[in-house]
């Protein structure tokens, strides 16, 4: 079959269009290359840049190539190219979206058995559909089979509506949580270029309206205007785990680097040294060796928890290295509260954890991620009030959850979107508040392979939740596998 002339916009735009969908899904990719969801919405993008480039390819370089290389490129190698790259575009590109949106949906954590099933299933009718109408010979099927368009456009509008519910669905249902205002962003710019190239490229030709066969190639503006929205939203707040910031400094002096890791380090010291501090204070005025052994032995646990946490530096700067192990929880919240009423005699403190809960984490970040939640517990209800540590496996979803609800005077609704960005905090930075600890918090939770929501108005107090894969540890210490439903409570005043 010859190459024939085809209308609609000149080659070189083809390839500015197929740039255009490289470029701002390899940003999406490099946003945060570890989540699913990135990486997914990025593999669909990839597949979909074929179908302007399979475009390209034929049209516009494949007569140069068969007049520069007569023996070597020949037309039916030309055909056989271009349908292939067609095929995988028609048959595995929404398969792939509907992979993202079904973590988009998180399905691999409500139905993680099933979602192990589901998602390699997803590519089952596309490997179907290559043996109803073969992979090498799609470009024949387009021109001269007619039930060949109506079964595309039928196979891929059945992926396009499963999809768009996944999405509307999870945005219904997590309407009030803070990220509602991303995921809805994500939503609108994944769906509006899909759908428009179901009508303006499938239902046309499924119709054969001959007139409007090139009308798809509109979608150049739709991922130009995307590209450009996605870029705005990633100076402005972020989108998808991608942020830019623009920030003057002395490109040649060594010294904002420098200045960098001290405020961390001075993040990370604080709270020890209160308590450090406190303690010195305490010791000169102590009535009794019980007493004075009491607050060195708070300043020997905060000295070992300062020298364990200096080591790993990198957890506020650069990637989390995790060594984990068996940590029994009700121990893990212990050492968090350990000496806090002390610090905070007009909170009352209460907690909830069973002895047999077991978290499988790195014990020194789970226990600063503890500590950075209590300790803002604290500062939100400013010496009074009642801050709960509730930890309780989730029935049916294999997940265990720990909860800190505070009293305090609870967060304004604007901000929440914004709770766990670096350096954004509503406390003085004269007071030694950087805005790290909830982002650290937020990072570490995601390493362990959880996450972490908060729930919040103001004037009803806060609730920051976090939820973790969950079973039951091999090889635990006996006393650690007390299978009873039994509650354990403890106050202090």
């Amino acid at each position: 079959m010859p190459i024939e002339p085809q209308g609609g916009l000149p080659g070189e735009f083809l390839l500015l269009f197929t740039l255009v969908i490289w470029m701002l899904f390899f940003i999406i990719r490099l946003g945060n290359p570890q989540n699913m969801m990135n990486r997914w919405c990025f593999i669909s993008g990839m597949l979909f840049s074929l179908g302007v480039l399979k475009e390209y390819l034929y049209f516009t370089l494949g007569p140069q190539l068969l007049q520069a290389f007569p023996s070597l490129f020949t037309q039916s190698l030309a055909s056989d190219f271009y349908s292939v790259l067609t095929a995988f575009f028609y048959y595995f590109s929404m398969p792939s979206a509907l992979v993202f949106g079904m973590y988009f949906s998180r399905a691999d954590e409500s139905i993680p058995h099933l979602f192990l099933w589901l998602k390699p299933g997803v590519f089952f009718p596309g490997i179907f559909m290559g043996f109803l109408y073969p992979y090498s010979q799609t470009r024949y099927f387009q021109h001269y089979v007619r039930t060949f368009f109506p079964t595309i456009t039928i196979y891929n509008l059945i992926y396009a509506l499963i999809l768009t519910w996944l999405l509307l669905r999870t945005l219904y249902k997590e309407r009030r949580e803070p990220y509602y205002r991303q995921k809805k962003t994500v939503a609108f710019l994944v769906l509006l270029p899909i759908w428009y190239w179901i009508l303006s490229a499938l239902v046309v030709h499924s119709l054969n309206l001959r007139q409007l066969f090139k009308a798809w190639q509109g979608n150049f503006l739709i991922l130009l205007f995307l590209l450009v929205y996605f870029l705005c939203r990633a100076f402005r707040g972020g989108i998808m785990g991608t942020r830019f910031r623009h920030e003057v400094f002395d490109w040649d002096k060594d010294g904002q680097m420098m200045s960098q890791s001290a405020r961390c380090i001075r993040h990370l010291c604080k709270n020890e040294l209160a308590k450090i501090d406190w303690c010195a204070k305490n010791l000169e005025s102590a009535d009794s060796a019980a007493e004075n052994r009491e607050y060195s032995r708070i300043i020997l646990r905060s000295t070992d928890h300062l020298k364990n946490c200096i080591e790993k530096m990198q957890y506020y700067s650069q990637e989390l290295h995790l060594n984990r192990e068996p940590c029994s929880l009700e121990k893990l919240i212990a050492a968090c509260t350990d000496g806090f009423s002390r610090l905070h005699p007009g909170i009352r403190l209460e907690i909830v954890c069973r002895q047999d809960l077991f978290l499988h984490c790195d014990r020194e970040t789970m226990l600063e991620v503890f500590n950075n939640l209590a300790d803002n517990a604290a500062d939100a209800m400013n010496g009074s009030g009642r801050l709960s540590i509730k930890a309780f496996p989730s029935p049916g979803q294999n997940r265990l959850k720990i909860s800190f609800s505070d009293t305090g005077k609870g967060i304004p609704t604007d901000l929440l979107s914004r709770l766990f960005d670096p350096y954004f905090t509503t406390k003085p930075s004269s007071d030694g508040h950087m805005g790290l600890g909830l982002y650290f918090c937020q990072r570490a939770v995601k390493k362990h392979g959880g996450r972490i929501t908060v729930d919040s108005s103001p004037g009803a107090g806060s609730v920051f939740s976090l939820s973790f894969p969950w079973k039951y540890v091999e090889n635990e210490p006996e006393s650690g596998r007390q299978e009873t439903a039994d509650i354990s409570q403890r106050q202090e005043h």
